[in-house]
């Protein structure tokens, strides 16, 4: 039987918590037995108390040994310093630092060590070590550096990082601005002339609309690549990458070769009841979107090969440019692409990378090298794909600051990609695939919660000087003015699920392990000031103080769900919200607005067996007292309803005015960012997404009622538009 203290301790070297606080302030202790197979997972040999010993003595050995951490992050408005480890009787009296800026320039600085601070010392075996502050020049410019320390018997180098205090925010935010917008699933939006499911054109008519009516932004759902040869893992949060976008998103017919390509509008023509039945169903048919969007694809592509690619000509140089920028990744990413398709034909149940043969797991595999030179064609194409896909979302942001949005679009990071895809592929070491991200069993969700998403391994994050968290920051900065990253506390911790071939698996036997917040922090700071991208955090839920403390000083705004601001028989006061936030009444996440009114979603999880009967009582008991308390608040802010008694024994049945006066409530609060669903506008009752359902319902496909035409020329909701800027500007 393993030493519970010895796995304690190679938890805390490896940053897995030993307990947490509930959402209460309730202390929670993690059984350390939940530790073993996550540690294992992390690559330690646990077959025994010799080889756990062994591991904590090469992990705690190896972390001393070596003179810097693989990288450093310094914060303006904080001291430039560093840890330096070294033996104690061997302690240097200075050292040397040459520090390379990104430009190439470099910066020559002798660090003074006889009265630098030490942080801390440690023996190890016969070994004394001790880790010394080491302050570096204060002038040094915003980025990303290297530097080297030279002293005798020490010679080491890292990434040093050079990030702002805060997050990027135009300046009338900084004022105090208040803004408002919507929020989207983008796949739901309809229109008369969309294939069956919103697009980037479709995209671009919303936001310049909804810019014209006083809205500063469109709150996307995650637009990552999910798998075009699989349509119908739709889910945006199980992404295969998060570094590139879904392709069904294109509007083929905006693609620069369709006009001057008779093939490909041959396709569309010879479609055209098949497109009808699509825009007029009430549900997204992915299996039959992505087949005719690729197959006309595939033909806009062959066309710009045949008259541009290699040519030298205008498009052929954007082509190429873009390519470039995108870099290894991209290829990456293509390959993946090409290899998933060409196994999925052969096998129908080819759901990713670990079905395909031996040969084919590793991406630097001859086997694997020799397809990619065997089907060049086919992985440009993909490439191709993400160029359209980056261009048409571009023109959308264009769209939006032509008219008159602050922010424009606003992007949605989701908190993980699925374990079959391609980002898992092409960097595995980064990934602990016999773990997945979650959250911990609590009073609603007694069993927890698992995504079924890999997490990152801190360690390997750190080693790889956070190169994988700079792309993965810096993709999703592109062509928007603003990024929500969702489950934001994820920068701090996670609770990893074990999932291998163990008996107690799953979130009711997981753990919380700890992210370098500082660090990944600063390099949301560095890039949004790069990329002048203002960002949101979504902090919802069991939220540690780290967290709390952490973003606001960051100007990293949080989150509010408007129907959780419950106080007894009241809801929160407007002038009581939290001011750097995002508002928002409900989500993807929620019913809307008209089903939680009505209670649907408590009908909901009876009918599909998650609530007794009973449960479901109570909690429409709950929902009255809540209807209730809204009620009581409009009354006293002044905005019920003529004829809605508000001492009435029951709630009045939802209607229009209801939900333009509670969406008033909001627009009238303290936060300065204020979204409102489209859905809500079109009193939709279904939700989109129920969470910890798969096939149970059609999670990701409902869409709209009205098209974007119909949503902007109605007077009603020009009116309700021009009452939101108003209460946004009010004091």
């Amino acid at each position: 039987m393993l030493d519970l203290q010895l796995i304690d301790r190679l938890g805390d070297l490896c940053g897995v918590a030993s307990g947490y606080l509930e959402w209460d302030g309730t202390p929670v202790d993690i059984d350390s037995q939940n530790k073993i197979p996550l540690l294992a997972a992390m690559g330690f040999d646990l077959a025994s108390n010799e080889t756990l010993s062994k591991a904590i003595a090469d992990t705690e050995l190896g972390q001393w040994q070596a003179a810097l951490a693989p990288v450093v992050v310094v914060h303006q408005g904080a001291t430039f310093a560093f840890e330096l480890r070294c033996l104690q009787n061997k302690r240097p009296s200075s050292v040397d630092l040459t520090i390379t800026l990104e430009n190439g320039d470099k910066v020559l600085h002798c660090a003074d060590l006889t009265t630098a601070a030490q942080h801390d010392a440690v023996t190890i075996g016969d070994k004394e070590f001790v880790a010394l502050e080491v302050t570096v020049p204060e002038y040094l410019p915003l980025g990303y550096h290297s530097m080297g320390v030279q002293a005798k018997g020490i010679s080491s180098d890292a990434g040093l990082i050079v990030v702002p205090e805060v997050c990027y925010e135009p300046e009338a935010m900084k004022r105090g601005k208040k803004i408002w917008g919507t929020g989207i699933q983008l796949y739901t939006l309809r229109s008369g002339r969309n294939w069956g499911m919103g697009d980037l054109t479709d995209l671009g008519a919303l936001v310049a609309g909804m810019g014209e009516q006083g809205a500063d932004f469109v709150g996307l759902n995650p637009v990552h690549a999910l798998y075009p040869s699989n349509p119908l893992h739709c889910s945006p949060y199980s992404p295969s990458t998060r570094l590139f976008d879904n392709v069904l998103y294109i509007d083929p017919e905006q693609v620069a070769e369709y006009a001057d390509c008779p093939a490909a509008q041959a396709i569309v023509d010879s479609h055209k009841g098949l497109l009808d039945e699509l825009r007029a169903s009430d549900f997204v048919s992915y299996d039959q979107v992505a087949p005719l969007k690729m197959r006309v694809l595939e033909t806009l592509f062959i066309q710009f090969e045949q008259r541009h690619l290699g040519k030298n000509s205008e498009r052929d140089e954007a082509f190429a440019a873009f390519c470039q920028s995108r870099g290894e990744r991209l290829d990456q990413f293509a390959l993946f692409d090409a290899l998933f398709e060409h196994f999925r034909k052969t096998d129908i149940n080819s759901w990713g990378w670990r079905c395909w043969p031996q040969a084919y797991q590793q991406p630097d595999s001859k086997e694997v090298q020799a397809f990619a030179k065997k089907h060049q064609a086919r992985i440009t194409f993909f490439k191709y794909l993400q160029w359209q896909m980056d261009e048409q979302l571009h023109a959308a942001q264009q769209k939006a600051k032509d008219a008159g949005m602050m922010v424009g679009l606003y992007r949605d990071l989701a908190v993980g990609v699925d374990s079959n895809g391609a980002d898992v592929w092409a960097d595995r070491n980064l990934f602990v695939l016999e773990a997945s991200t979650g959250a911990p069993p609590d009073g609603l969700g007694p069993m927890g919660q698992d995504w079924g998403l890999p997490p990152f391994n801190p360690v390997v994050l750190k080693q790889e000087r956070y190169q994988p968290f700079v792309e993965l920051i810096r993709n999703n900065m592109r062509n928007c003015g603003a990024l929500r990253i969702d489950h934001a506390m994820g920068l701090f911790r996670l609770w990893w699920c074990p999932n291998g071939d163990i008996e107690n698996k799953g979130a009711r036997y997981g753990c919380y392990v700890h992210y370098p917040l500082p660090d990944l922090l600063g390099i949301i700071k560095l890039e949004s000031h790069r990329q002048q991208c203002l960002v949101f955090g979504e902090d919802l839920g069991v939220v540690p103080q780290e967290i709390t403390d952490s973003l606001p000083p960051a100007r990293m705004y949080g989150s509010v769900m408007g129907i959780f601001q419950q106080e007894k028989d009241r809801y929160l006061l407007p002038g009581e919200y939290r001011e750097k936030a995002l508002a928002m009444l409900v989500c993807h996440d929620t019913p809307t607005l008209k089903g939680w009114w009505d209670g649907n979603d408590i009908d909901l999880m009876a009918s599909l067996g998650f609530y007794t009967a009973e449960r479901a009582a109570a909690d429409h008991d709950a929902r009255e007292q809540t209807r209730k308390a809204v009620i009581m608040t409009l009354a006293e802010l002044g905005e019920l309803p003529e004829g809605i008694d508000p001492l009435a024994d029951t709630a009045p049945p939802f209607s229009r005015e209801l939900m333009e006066r509670f969406s008033y409530y909001l627009a009238l609060s303290a936060s300065q960012i204020a979204g409102f669903q489209l859905e809500d506008m079109m009193m939709i009752d279904s939700p989109v997404n129920v969470p910890g359902t798969s096939s149970e319902y059609p999670n990701w496909r409902r869409r709209l009622t009205q098209s974007i035409d119909e949503l902007l020329e109605s007077d009603e909701n020009r009116r309700f538009f021009r009452n939101l800027t108003g209460c946004r500007k009010a004091d």
